[in-house]
């Protein structure tokens, strides 16, 4: 009996069709996830060993600044490829590179000009240099080969994983270096900077696939822009939903606590950070390729699919709700005791997120980044103003839960979207939300002495 599930599991994985694809590419993406967070975990205790926790603290800012531009200017490029017909073709490929290349350079044009009012914004004067110097990163991102787009669009993910641990592996190791030697912010600004340029050598060298070439063909450039339109709007939505804790926050508490923060930060995203993954890489050309409309024995298995990854999610912010306080203090000194607590809050912020991941690929997989737009702009109305009222009478904690409650303010606005594509799971998300906030609140009140802390 146990020989023949085993040999049945392995069938399952094997060919060339969908559902192992599908299968492969899960595998891979909980390899990669695990394994990235996992090596970052292990830069982060070796990190705040030899920096300060003001270091954190401004680079958050710096990252605050960088991802907003990233955003702003976003304008759809690699789901564009993802989703076309022609996200194979040379011709669209090229373009697609070459627009790139022209917005990793304009953005760090961008990055200079907002040097000195960041400066200025924040009472950090280091943010005059360390800024453009960073945003250098984003002219390597505009040069990266389109072949790591492809590889995701067609379910094959193994070597492209495998060449990301290797390459944020061999980022840990010159940012150790440099920070022993240097013992100043500017070791994780140079990483940052270096670790992009590697990261696309070994992408060229190491995965198949045609070199890309400067080309700007117009039905290409066209369907780009047209399909990217709606995009450019969603991003500039979806920087407030992902940096708006941090930009608001960094001008309330000081750049230690900022610093503090951003250590709970890196273990509290990662069930969002598992299921994104996922989601991006897995279901959302799963819904490209078997769309819910097609039957519903089809959305049935698309359903499945979106379920697993939720609930796996699930368990990993339930663990981190009942262990995050004895990990933080195992793994840090007492600098860093109150990211223990924050911890547990965040376990508990992330479970909308993670019960409603397989909702996020329906609308970009069927092409309708008009809906999408609608619901990141309502998304981002809620949680800003969720952030300004919260943040300023609880401070973190407010920081920590808006997201999650700006996530079930708008569900009845995602339900009604998704629902035209057939997407929309009322009895998981229901069955989700519930045993999520049980077990993690159950942590919560376990923890309370320790969360009363950060009021």
């Amino acid at each position: 009996m146990l020989r023949s599930r085993v040999e049945h599991a392995l069938s399952a994985v094997k060919g060339d069709g969908v559902k192992a694809k599908a299968l492969r590419s899960t595998f891979w993406s909980v390899v990669g996830v695990f394994g990235q967070n996992g090596i970052r975990l292990l830069s982060n205790i070796v990190l705040t060993r030899l920096l300060f926790p003001e270091a954190f603290g401004l680079m958050a800012l710096v990252q605050v600044f960088i991802v907003a531009l990233q955003t702003f200017s976003d304008i759809g490029i690699q789901t564009s490829i993802m989703q076309s017909k022609r996200g194979d073709d040379p011709n669209f490929l090229n373009t697609a590179w070459t627009l790139q290349i022209i917005r990793g350079f304009g953005l760090w044009l961008g990055a200079c000009a907002l040097a000195w009012p960041a400066a200025q914004i924040y009472g950090q004067p280091e943010l005059l240099l360390l800024l453009p110097a960073t945003a250098l990163s984003i002219i390597g991102l505009g040069f990266r080969p389109t072949r790591a787009v492809q590889v995701n669009r067609n379910l094959m993910l193994g070597r492209l994983t495998l060449i990301q641990l290797a390459a944020q592996f061999i980022m840990l190791v010159l940012t150790t270096v440099l920070a022993w030697w240097w013992h100043s912010v500017w070791a994780l600004a140079v990483a940052q900077v270096l670790g992009t340029v590697i990261g696309n050598v070994m992408i060229r060298a190491f995965l198949p696939g045609r070199p890309n070439r400067l080309q700007m063909e117009r039905e290409s450039l066209r369907e780009i822009i047209g399909f990217g339109s709606f995009i450019f709007l969603s991003t500039i939505a979806t920087f407030l939903i992902s940096m708006g804790d941090r930009a608001i926050l960094g001008a309330y508490i000081d750049v230690t606590s900022f610093g503090i923060y951003t250590v709970a930060l890196t273990f509290g995203t990662l069930p969002a950070l598992v299921v994104q993954a996922i989601g991006s890489k897995v279901l959302f050309p799963l819904y490209r390729i078997k769309s819910p409309m097609e039957s519903d024995e089809t959305r049935r298995k698309v359903f499945r699919a979106a379920r697993t990854v939720s609930a796996l999610g699930i368990g990993i912010a339930v663990v981190l709700a009942f262990t995050g306080d004895w990990l933080i203090r195992l793994l840090y000194d007492s600098r860093y005791a109150l990211a223990g607590p924050m911890l547990v809050l965040f376990a508990l912020g992330s479970i909308p997120s993670n019960v409603l991941i397989g909702s996020q690929s329906v609308l970009l997989s069927h092409g309708d980044s008009r809906r999408h737009f609608y619901l990141t702009l309502a998304q981002a109305v809620v949680q800003t103003a969720l952030l300004f009222v919260l943040i300023h009478f609880y401070g973190v904690v407010g920081a920590i839960l808006s997201p999650g409650l700006t996530l079930l303010l708008t569900y009845p606005l995602r339900a009604r979207l998704i629902a035209r594509y057939r997407g929309w799971d009322p009895l998981h998300d229901a069955l989700g939300l519930g045993l999520g906030f049980a077990l993690t609140g159950l942590a919560c009140a376990l923890h309370w002495q320790e969360i009363g802390k950060l009021f």
